[in-house]
């Protein structure tokens, strides 16, 4: 067990030092030294250990002594994905390793905090499939207790929702964490019926067809932004979630592509997919429920 930690510790710092070759060009050991808490000697196996398996990616200069990458030889020996440099390069911590002074991603930060008792009483209730009483309160009707099933959590960089069948309505829905005034507790388990598995609308797909919308004069910039192919991007998302993504996203959903207000820049091409789901969606008249 030791030595699979052992490794696993090595694994760490091997990609370490691959990371800042790729972020910050450069690294000395130093950096391995001040990050992990080792000794020059252990810094500078780490390094050759690397160097054994990536050796072009990577040269001393000895001008400045640190370890200088070579751009035109470089080859990744660990995958990294999107989502995990912006985790890295928003977090002050991570980014101070690098040499900055302050986050090199910038977040827009929330106007509210999330209160952490209602999302541990909801995952308990998830996890345990039970029914949980709560304290809500609603924009058209107010506060009121309602009984609940929750079986999943979702959030659309504005709020955190909790998708849920309601006793009160008769249906499946989301409601917005931040509303519910109090958890009250939960009331013995779930009857089946209520579970995620009976949620049409959160286990049925739609695929969107997203083009750059027909008043955009260089379309090039947007599909290049978007990643499109051949002018359209393909996005698989819940049903249920939809509104949601198509909103945020600000894509005009009308049929003709109707909206002139500058901010949409996409178009949803195949209008007709969203034909009778639950939601508000731009250009569209129909409601939230």
């Amino acid at each position: 067990m030791k030595s699979v930690r052992n490794q696993n510790f090595i694994e760490d710092r091997l990609w370490y030092i691959e990371w800042l070759l790729m972020m910050r060009g450069w690294l000395s050991r130093t950096d391995l030294m001040d990050k992990f808490g080792i000794k020059g000697a252990a810094a500078s196996r780490d390094i050759k250990r690397y160097k054994e398996q990536r050796d072009e990616n990577l040269y001393l200069d000895h001008r400045v002594k640190r370890y200088v990458v070579d751009l035109d030889k470089f080859k990744p020996l660990y995958e990294t994905t999107g989502d995990l440099i912006f985790s890295k390069l928003s977090d002050p911590d991570e980014s101070k390793s690098l040499g900055a002074e302050c986050p090199l991603i910038e977040t827009i930060p929330s106007l509210a905090e999330i209160n952490p008792k209602d999302i541990t009483g909801i995952t308990r209730a998830i996890l345990n499939m039970n029914v949980l009483k709560i304290s809500y309160c609603s924009m058209t009707s107010g506060a009121s207790e309602k009984k609940i099933v929750p079986h999943s959590m979702f959030h659309n960089d504005l709020k955190t929702y909790v998708r849920c069948y309601d006793f009160g309505r008769g249906k499946f829905l989301d409601l917005v964490v931040g509303r519910i005034l109090e958890i009250l507790g939960e009331d013995g388990p779930a009857p089946a019926e209520y579970l995620k598995e009976f949620d049409d609308d959160w286990n049925t797909y739609l695929s969107l067809e997203l083009v750059v919308h027909p008043r955009i004069q260089h379309k090039k910039a947007i599909e290049s932004d978007m990643q499109m192919t051949d002018g359209v991007k393909f996005v698989e998302v819940r049903k249920s979630l939809a509104q949601y993504w198509l909103r945020r996203w600000c894509v005009d959903c009308s049929a003709a592509a109707s909206m002139t207000d500058r901010a949409f820049q996409l178009h949803l091409r195949n209008a007709s997919v969203i034909n009778g789901v639950n939601g508000a969606f731009p250009g569209v008249n129909n409601h939230i429920d």
